[in-house]
């Protein structure tokens, strides 16, 4: 089950394992709001078992359900620390 609840309800979903309540991301690894808006400006990223696990919907996924265990999340974790410094670069576009 989600343990999101310090996040807003705009970031979370409605649907998923465990009824719910998981962190939505675009493929940058960014919080996103429902609507798939960055939410923070894009400055605060999801990674591992807090996020909604899956981009898009069946059978066209940009990227299908990955499982709630350790190392999809550390994989995760990679792209979301180099686009963290895309953007400390000063970079605008991941």
């Amino acid at each position: 089950k989600a343990s999101n609840y310090f996040m807003p309800a705009e970031t979370l979903s409605d649907k998923g394992p465990g009824g719910g309540g998981w962190i939505h991301f675009n493929k940058y690894m960014q919080v996103t709001k429902k609507d798939g808006t960055t939410w923070c400006d894009g400055t605060i990223f999801a990674v591992g078992d807090c996020n909604y696990g899956c981009l898009g919907a069946p059978p066209n996924w940009e990227m299908p359900p990955v499982p709630k265990i350790s190392y999809p999340g550390e994989e995760q974790a990679l792209h979301a620390v180099n686009n963290v410094k895309i953007l400390a670069k000063g970079g605008k576009n991941l």
